[in-house]
C-alpha cells in the first residue's frame, strides 16, 4: 500500500518526535490496522521519563501497546486464517507465543522464555526495525501473523472495545488469580481504570467488593458505587493503614482477597493489613523504587499468599464478551475514556494519565484522528 504513517516516536527520555514512515508491504499472512485509538497508561510516564535503560538502549520506539484499530490491508493466508476482512474493527493484543518455550507452553506468553521481558511485541520494539510500526502511538500499526488480533464485536462502541481489550481483559485475570469466589470479600485498592476493571470483575463473579481511594478519587468511587461495589472508602489525609483496615472490615468484615493497583508503598501496606489468615494478595501495581517494606512475620503468622499475575493473556474475547452483558445491563465501560488526545499532544496525554496535571482522568486515549 502506498502511503506514509505518522507516529510518535521516543528518541531518547523526555524527547518525542512525530515522524513519518513508509506504509509497508503487506506479506500473505500479515495485516496493516489503521489505528484508531489508543490507550495510553500512566505508566508510560517512566518510559517518558527515561526511566528504564534498556527502552533507552532499544530506542527509538512508538509507544502504545493498548491497540484499537480498522483494518486497511490483509494478506489472503491472514483473511483466511483469522477470519477477518479490509474493513473489520480489531484490538491487538501486545504480545503473543512463541512456540516451544515453557511459559508460553503454559499459556503465558507475556512471560516468553524464548523472547525475554522486551521482544517484538507494541511499545517496546525498535521502530528502526523495518516495517517500524510496532506501537499504537502511531496512524498505522503492522500486525504480523503471529500477532494475535480480535474482531469486536458489533454492539461494542471504539471506546468500549477499547476498556474490554486491555483494563477489563486485567481485571478478569487478577481477579481469577486471587482464586475469588462468590461470597469473598475482595478489596480493591486504588481506583484507577485497573482498579476499577477488577472491582467491576469481582462484581459480576458474585463477590463482595470494596473500594479504597483517596479523597481525590471520587468522582471514580462514585463509578463503582454505581456498578455495584458493597462500599468505597476515600482515604483522608492523616488517617493511617490502621484506620483504613477497621473502617473496611467493619462495614463490610473479613478480607479474603485484596487487589493492589495503586504501587504506593502505603497501598502495598493496607493491601497485606487488610487481609484475613490464609487471604490472597494479588500484586499487579509497579512500586517506585523507594523501599517496600514488609512484615514478613505478620504474613507468616496469617499465611498469607502473594500473586503477581502479568497482564491478561487468553482473556480478551471474554472481556468482549462481559462488555456485552454490561451493556445489557445499563453498564459502558467506555465512558471511563475521559480525556482523547491526538498525536501531537502525545506527552500532554502521558502527563495527563499519570496525574501530574490538574486533570484526575479515569482513562487517557489517544485518537490520531484529532
Amino acid at each position: 500500500m502506498d502511503g506514509k504513517a505518522t507516529a510518535v516516536v521516543y528518541e531518547g527520555p523526555e524527547n518525542f518526535e512525530l515522524k513519518e514512515f513508509p506504509l509497508p508491504s503487506i506479506g500473505p499472512g500479515d495485516m496493516l490496522v489503521e489505528v484508531i485509538l489508543c490507550g495510553v497508561d500512566g505508566s508510560e510516564l517512566h518510559m517518558y521519563r527515561g526511566e528504564f535503560d534498556w527502552l533507552n538502549d532499544i530506542a527509538p520506539v512508538i509507544f502504545g501497546d493498548e491497540i484499537l484499530g480498522r483494518v486497511v490491508e490483509i494478506g489472503a493466508e491472514a483473511e483466511a486464517a483469522r477470519g477477518l476482512a479490509v474493513g473489520d474493527r480489531v484490538v491487538v493484543e501486545s504480545r503473543w507465543p512463541c512456540k516451544g518455550c515453557r511459559t508460553c507452553d503454559a499459556g503465558q506468553y507475556y512471560l516468553c522464555e524464548r523472547r525475554g521481558s522486551v521482544f517484538e511485541g507494541y511499545g517496546t520494539f525498535p521502530s528502526a526495525e523495518p516495517p517500524h510500526l510496532w506501537g499504537g502511538y502511531s496512524s498505522h500499526t503492522f500486525v504480523p501473523a503471529a500477532a494475535l488480533a480480535y474482531k469486536v464485536p458489533e454492539e461494542l462502541s471504539d471506546a468500549t472495545a477499547l476498556i474490554a481489550c486491555s483494563p477489563l481483559a486485567n481485571g478478569i485475570r487478577w481477579v481469577q488469580a486471587g482464586r475469588t469466589k462468590a461470597d469473598d470479600h475482595v478489596v480493591v485498592v486504588g481506583p484507577g481504570t485497573q482498579g476499577l476493571a477488577c472491582a467491576l470483575a469481582a462484581v459480576r463473579l458474585g463477590a463482595r467488593v470494596s473500594v479504597v481511594g483517596l479523597e481525590s478519587d471520587r468522582e471514580r468511587l462514585r463509578i463503582a458505587e454505581a456498578f455495584g461495589v458493597a462500599g468505597t472508602f476515600p482515604i483522608a489525609p492523616g488517617d493511617s493503614v490502621a484506620d483504613t483496615v477497621a473502617a473496611v472490615t467493619a462495614a463490610n468484615g473479613p478480607v479474603d482477597v485484596t487487589i493492589e493497583t495503586a504501587g504506593a508503598s502505603s497501598a502495598k501496606e493496607l493491601a497485606l493489613e487488610l487481609l484475613r489468615p490464609l487471604g490472597v494478595m494479588v500484586n499487579v501495581s509497579v512500586p517506585s523504587p523507594a523501599a517496600q517494606p514488609v512484615n514478613w512475620m505478620t504474613l507468616l503468622q496469617r499465611e498469607i499468599t502473594i500473586v503477581n499475575p502479568m497482564s491478561h493473556p487468553h482473556t480478551v474475547e471474554r472481556a468482549f464478551d462481559l462488555a456485552v452483558e454490561l451493556l445489557d445491563d445499563g453498564i459502558d465501560v467506555g465512558t471511563w475514556i475521559t480525556h482523547t488526545f491526538g498525536l501531537a499532544d502525545a506527552a500532554t496525554a502521558i502527563a495527563t494519565a499519570s496525574y501530574q496535571l490538574e486533570a484526575r482522568p479515569v482513562k487517557v486515549a489517544l485518537s490520531p484522528a484529532l
